[in-house]
């Protein structure tokens, strides 16, 4: 199974976009943060789920 790329920075990229007032340049990284969500999923979601299994791992194997 292949590794992902890292996650772009679409927060930063979001907020450059809004500040530019270029509405074209708006829609253009709306559309990226969309194709990259539909294709990924909601990773701020499935990162909660990875640390709190990586919590529950950790407490088994440290007995706390």
């Amino acid at each position: 199974m292949a590794i992902p790329p890292a996650i772009p920075p679409y927060g930063t990229a979001i907020h450059e976009a809004v500040a530019s007032g270029d509405l074209e340049k708006m829609k253009a990284v709306a559309q990226q943060a969309e194709a990259y969500m539909r294709e990924w999923g909601n990773v701020p979601a499935a990162l909660e789920s990875l640390k709190i299994e990586i919590s529950k791992l950790e407490k088994k194997a440290y007995g706390s």
